[in-house]
């Protein structure tokens, strides 16, 4: 019966994994399959906006991922993100960076053998002649050859741009006149075209119309703004003609966006000159707006025609990593650059400013709906037919043949063109994509900050309103389309906004010379409101939206899409986030009230808070409280209002947890959660202890640095301190001491809930609150007795029953596992492998490397500690305590002895303990956890001591010795009766020196300290003996850690630190020592990386040696003012080291000497003069060739990039050295060299292209 019983139940059990053959599963006509299949071809019908192209999303659904099908393999290859398709085609790049140089290094040759002539006139004019006739032979032998024709187009360009040179240094030497060198020009542009047509090359092109407009804008200052205007529209015929001809996107593209680009120029220019040219500004505002009415038709015409054509601008963008726009979207884009320059000249005169803001819109809104895929015939009522009799119209009335019927005919035009335009987008708006819609809606909204002048009041409140319908509309048409690009940038644009304009503040980020905004107060906070209440059904519907950085844009797809999975970048975290920054910034008296900040604030913390309680959030919950409370603590320290910001975090704070202890209820039950649960004790240690850090700021009774309008009226500062201990330990006892019992890790949430009454009690010290204190105390004993009731002895009886439980579990498994062996054995030569123990070795492993075993079962339960929870806590009291006491009177002497005095007594009782139950305690670096944290407070105590003593003086370092003498004393604790000295004195040497750097750095950046201690600085003994002893106790450190190095080796040990942790030994002691110290420990630092082969750490301490030479230049003569040659002859030792590594083929060694030649050498040699000079450029040029040279002949492309960035850098000291006074014949030498040198790469590059690329 029972076996019966077995088999109806396994033949009723579906199994996941089928074993044997599973037809169904196997078979095409599976449903599975079928469902694949279905899903795929849905994908595969999505239709991509011809016109936008493919952008790069920044907003995309946080649960899109690739398919994967069940044999491993995908439909879709992944694309390539953006740092390895530099990788892949870097080379190429660099090559093609090269010939862009070769351009610039070619012109500035001709300009200067143009304008000055070192043998005459006419040699410089046949130097010029041979040079471009070399150029185009080189052109005509190279540009058939698919290898070389990028270069051979490159000197073509080259060739045309000197003969370009040459007829304008014609004219500058008096061999022609004005008329003549028009002429000339205007042949050379004809012959560039032909040869551009001859080698069907559009780059070449596009030189010559580019000329062309240059050309037009030069003879501004002979035929004045109405032969800039007919040139612009000459070169804009041009440009597209050829595109036409051609069928060229490229010159399409360009055309469109320099036309704008060069109408903007003249529009927006003040007489200015660049280049040589003087831009003519044009003033006749009726030829402007006739010229942008013919140069926008023109080119909504070629952006409709050439709309899915390959251009230049789209491949740009996709090398970058943006995605590949279309030509439509790109060239417009950039076109209405400088269209806006254009509107720009004229924003004070609205009408005018607006009417050619209309003229954009109805040229490419009828494009943009064209190349969507609508009937031109429908749009040509809209479009075609109105514009030319609506523009005759307005001539009319501007020249005043027709008197306007009202207003002023700029506006006039404006409301019939905004009218039929307005009627052809809402007829066909089903045709807009979600990219032209969150794209137009940020354009909008910059206009409008241009067009309506906010200066006053009553208008700003106008350009609120207008943004207001902006974002709300984008955010209805959001929900409505499910989108979350729409819900993104409805989200976060108006933020971004008032980031950069809300302020009357002379260093806001857009400055209010150029945009006067000036919002009322009570305006800007309503509106502020207002922009929460569009974010609520945004997150409500869209809130799993997330910033897609696993996506192209960011390259970095691995770190890109741990960020992405952590959730933090939904949309619910980053305009949370946003919205704090932007408060940040924008609080100022006079922008802001304080009931707008406290309503702002208390808001979005509620909201979201609530949100998570009815679990419909979709961010992250640690992410809401830090970033809440760092601002709470920002704006506290600025303006006050500590009481409000506890209350606010305490009421969140609950709602969370209690939300938090949901999720993990549900996660042990085996319920899949859609986003992060967040264990609750880590919730309530943020809580808790942003909450002390308020209180601290209350405690510190600094005075406010501003108010806001309106505070007067809150409480005094007494009043507003009991308000926050009450909210304070309200938190505490509603918050944490219910669940104390039950959280599995004490420590952190206890000393959190300790810190809170212990700042308490500090604040009501300050604040001289009698009331408040005792409540403190109060608090405090109640809150010490539950801990110690229900926290540590359940903490002890835990430890000691899973120990217990663990061992016994482990006999009996061995008992079992040894039968089962046996048998298996003698079947067969397989053996079996426990999981659990290898897991638990992996653990023992680690703990090997800061200590040794704790005895017979260490490998089952050396992972198990006693945990002194309490004690720890209450060593931190004390530690705070002497904190407090060091930092009000300036005195650390006294406290650093009796806090070290209590806290040896604390470890005593819980080294004690420990005993008791046969376990250890946990450690913190290989040092006893009481000992660690007793050692770090005492440091702390000895930092705040020298920064609250007003009347310091650098000389008097006892309390250095004091707190020396005080950590090597506990250290030596630790040590003692423990057998795995050999591992722990390493520790406690590292411990020690590492808390002596933190107390130099940190009073040094205070301007208390200096880090190096100089010993000749003074002869007092407060200065002579520590510092001295300071040294010694360091060459004694180094000496003791070499010692255990050594014996390690001799008993062929493994390496116990690695080569992070022999780099960061050595960079303390250098940090810290005058010079002996730092030298020695550099010394066997390299020694031992020798020994374990270890290439970064002679790298890392080459690096900071010079530290420790400079250390000892400053107190010894002979050595003074040698750390630059020092530091060079550090990089030369790396470079020959490099090349004889190459040489003997020892690669491993290869990169430390290179970065050490280039970093060392340039910086010594800069630090030699403190200026560039000849053997500055001589040195990297030095780099340059070594790292090109090793690149090529161990094919490794990023040596040989760096090489070519030597290169670059070696020419920037050069130009620097010609800005100084340079002659021009030295500035001629070094272009040609420069050419030459270029010219010999970029052959090489090309010629060998693939051999190269496959390195």
């Amino acid at each position: 019966m029972e076996k019966d019983k077995e088999d109806d139940i396994l033949s009723k059990r579906k199994f996941q994994n089928a074993s044997g053959i599973n037809l169904g599963n196997f078979m095409l006509n599976s449903v599975d399959e079928i469902e694949e299949e279905e899903t795929i071809e849905q994908v595969d019908e999505e239709v991509t906006d011809v016109a936008v192209g493919e952008l790069g999303e920044l907003f995309s659904r946080s649960n899109t991922q690739e398919r994967i099908n069940r044999d491993g393999t995908v439909n879709a290859a992944p694309e390539v993100d953006t740092v390895t398709e530099y990788a892949m085609e870097g080379e190429k790049r660099l090559h093609l960076g090269l010939m862009i140089s070769m351009i610039v290094v070619w012109s500035a040759i001709g300009t200067i053998v143009g304008t000055v002539p070192f043998f005459g006139y006419e040699f410089s004019a046949i130097g010029l002649l041979l040079m471009a006739s070399f150029g185009i032979w080189l052109g005509e032998k190279w540009i058939p050859n698919d290898r070389m024709h990028l270069l051979g187009v490159t000197w073509v360009i080259i060739s045309m741009k000197l003969l370009y040179g040459l007829a304008i240094s014609s004219y500058s030497w008096g061999w022609i006149e004005e008329a003549e060198l028009g002429i000339t020009l205007l042949g050379l542009v004809g012959v560039n075209i032909a040869i551009a047509q001859h080698h069907n090359e559009d780059s070449i092109a596009a030189q010559a119309a580019l000329v062309l407009l240059a050309i037009g804008s030069a003879a501004g200052a002979t035929y004045g703004q109405e032969g800039v205007a007919v040139m612009i529209g000459l070169g804009t015929l041009l440009l597209h003609g050829l595109a036409y001809f051609r069928k060229s996107g490229n010159l399409a593209s360009l055309g469109i966006a320099v036309s704008y680009l060069w109408i903007g120029l003249h529009a927006i220019s003040n007489d200015w000159i660049l280049f040589g040219i003087d831009i003519i500004p044009f003033e006749d505002e009726l030829l402007l707006f006739l010229l942008m009415f013919g140069v926008t038709g023109i080119n909504a015409i070629m952006a409709t025609r050439f709309a899915e054509a390959e251009n230049w601008f789209s491949i740009a963008f996709k090398g970058m990593g943006l995605g590949k726009p279309g030509l439509w979207s790109v060239s417009v884009g950039l076109g209405m650059v400088g269209a806006l320059l254009a509107i720009a000249s004229n924003r004070l005169e609205t009408g005018y400013a607006i009417a050619q803001l209309i003229l954009l819109i109805s040229a490419f809104g009828p494009s943009y709906l064209v190349v969507r895929g609508e009937n031109w015939e429908r749009l040509q009522r809209y479009a075609l037919w109105p514009a030319p009799v609506m523009l005759a119209v307005l001539i009319l009335m501007v020249r005043g043949v027709i008197e306007p019927p009202f207003s002023e005919p700029w506006s006039i035009y404006a409301v019939f063109s905004a009218g039929i335009t307005a009627m052809a987008l809402l007829n066909h708006q089903h045709a807009v994509s979600d990219h032209v819609l969150w794209i137009g809606s940020i354009v909008t909204a910059i206009l409008l900050t241009l067009l309506i002048p906010a200066e006053e009041t009553v208008f700003a409140r106008t350009l609120l309103f207008c943004q207001f319908i902006v974002w709300a509309g984008l955010g209805v048409l959001a929900v409505q389309r499910d989108s979350p690009s729409l819900a993104g940038t409805a989200v976060l644009a108006p933020w971004v906004w008032l980031f950069l304009f809300t302020s009357n503040l002379e260093n806001r980020l857009i400055s209010v010379d150029i945009i006067p905004i000036n919002i009322a107060e009570t305006d800007l906070t309503l509106y502020m409101l207002l922009l929460i209440g569009i974010q609520v059904p945004l997150n409500m519907k869209l809130g799993d939206t997330g910033v897609n950085l696993a996506g192209r844009l960011a390259g970095l797809s691995e770190l890109s899409a741990r960020m992405r999975d952590s959730g933090n970048l939904r949309l619910w975290n980053i305009s949370f986030i946003t919205i704090l920054s932007t408060l940040v910034f924008i609080s100022n008296p006079g922008v802001i009230p304080w009931y707008g900040i406290t309503s702002i604030m208390g808001l979005i913390l509620i909201y979201h808070s609530v949100a998570m309680r009815m679990d419909r959030h979709q961010g992250t919950p640690r992410t809401i409280l830090v970033a809440w409370s760092i601002t709470a603590l920002i704006l506290q320290w600025r303006f006050g209002f500590g009481a409000i910001w506890i209350a606010l975090l305490g009421l969140s704070s609950v709602l969370i947890v209690s939300w938090s202890e949901d999720n993990a209820n549900r996660l042990e039950q085996g319920e899949k959660l859609s986003h992060q649960a967040l264990l609750p004790e880590k919730l309530i240690t943020t809580c808790l202890g942003f909450i002390a850090l308020m209180m601290m700021l209350i405690a510190l009774d600094e005075p406010l640095i501003s108010s806001l309008t309106g505070s007067d009226i809150l409480p005094n500062d007494t009043t507003n301190l009991r308000l926050a201990a009450i909210a304070s330990i309200m938190t505490v006892g509603g918050l944490y001491l219910p669940r104390a019992a039950t959280l599995e890790k004490l420590l952190p949430s206890a000393i959190a809930s300790i810190a809170v009454l212990v700042t308490v009690g500090l604040a009501a010290i300050s604040l001289d609150d009698s009331l408040t204190l005792g409540l403190a105390g109060i608090s405090f004993v109640l809150t010490g007795a539950w801990l110690a009731a229900q926290g540590e002895i359940r903490s002890r009886l835990n430890q000691v029953t899973q120990r217990n439980q663990r061992i016994e579990k482990y006999l009996d498994r061995t008992s079992q596992n040894e039968k089962e062996v046996a048998v298996s054995e003698s079947q067969s030569n397989i053996r079996m492998i426990d999981a659990e123990l290898l897991q638990l070795a992996e653990k023992q492993e680690k703990r090997s490397r800061r200590r040794s075993s704790s005895g017979e079962y260490d490998l089952i339960v050396g992972d198990i500690h006693h945990k002194p929870t309490i004690v720890i806590s209450f060593i931190s009291i004390t530690l705070l305590v002497g904190i407090y006491f060091s930092w009000i009177s300036g005195e650390s002497l006294l406290a650093i002895s009796m806090a070290s005095f209590i806290s040896i007594l604390f470890i005593g009782i819980a080294r004690w303990r420990a005993e008791q139950v046969n376990l250890q305690l946990p450690d913190i670096m290989g040092i006893e956890s009481p000992v660690a944290v007793t050692m770090a407070g005492l440091t702390l105590i000895q930092i705040a001591g020298r920064l609250g003593d007003s009347n310091v003086q650098l000389e008097q370092q006892w309390e250095l010795l004091v707190l020396l003498g005080s950590l090597i004393l506990l250290a030596v604790i630790s040590l003692v009766g423990r057998k795995d000295l050999g591992l722990r004195i390493p520790s406690a040497l590292e411990g020690i020196v590492l808390l002596m750097l933190s107390s130099r750095l940190l009073t040094s950046l205070m301007g208390v300290d200096t880090i190096q201690l100089i010993p000749t600085f003074s002869n007092e003994n407060s200065w002579v003996i520590p510092v001295w002893s300071m040294e010694a106790f360091l060459v004694l450190a180094v000496l003791l850690f070499e010692w255990v190095e050594s014996e390690r080796i001799k008993r062929e040990l493994g390496d116990h630190r690695g080569a992070a942790g022999r780099f960061a030994w050595a960079v303390m002691i250098i940090s810290i020592s005058f010079g002996i110290a730092g030298i020695v420990a550099g010394v066997f630092a390299l020694k031992n990386a020798i020994k374990w082969i270890q290439p970064a750490v002679p790298l890392g301490v080459g690096l900071f040696l010079p530290i420790s030479w400079h250390a000892l230049g400053s107190w010894i003569g002979i050595l003074d003012e040698t750390t630059a040659i020092f530091s060079i002859l550090i990089g030369l030792f790396g470079l020959a080291t490099a090349i004889t590594c190459t040489v003997v083929k020892n690669e491993v060694w290869i990169p430390t000497g290179l970065w050490l030649g280039h970093l060392l050498i340039p910086a010594g040699a800069f630090s030699q003069y403190e200026q560039t000079t000849v053997l500055m450029m001589v040195a990297v040029l030095a780099v340059s060739t070594t790292s090109w040279l090793i690149g090529v002949i161990t094919l490794r492309r990023a040596w040989r990039v760096f090489g070519a960035l030597d290169l670059l850098l070696a020419w920037i000291i050069a130009g620097i050295l010609i800005l100084a006074g340079a002659t021009e014949l030295m500035i001629l030498i070094m272009l040609l060299a420069t050419a030459v040198l270029l010219g010999l790469v970029t052959w090489l590059g090309q010629k060998f292209e693939q051999q190269i690329a496959t390195t």
